[in-house]
């Protein structure tokens, strides 16, 4: 997962709160909308940050949805993972 790259934020919280929100608000809208239909100000306006707070966490909108297409995917390889090892036979896995 990409690193945090400040700690802190001058909204008042730690860079790991605006982060966590900036990620959570594109998480949200990304799933809904899609990524190419949301703009890099939609998002800093729902997630109640500055654009210089963005850039403190993301390069860029490439970068947001890199974090979000990797959290995305460790939240399902952690759902196969789970399902694996909750049943030893093959067709319970399944």
């Amino acid at each position: 997962m990409l690193a945090c790259r400040y700690a802190s934020d001058p909204e008042g919280g730690s860079a790991s709160e605006a982060r966590a929100r900036l990620l959570s608000t594109a998480t949200r809208i990304f799933y809904a909308e899609g990524i190419h239909s949301v703009g890099i100000d939609r998002i800093t306006v729902e997630a109640k940050v500055t654009r210089a707070t963005l850039y403190r966490h993301f390069a860029g909108k490439e970068e947001l949805v890199l974090a979000y297409l990797d959290q995305a995917d460790q939240g399902i390889r952690g759902q196969v993972a789970a399902a694996q090892a909750s049943s030893p036979s093959a067709v319970g896995k399944v």
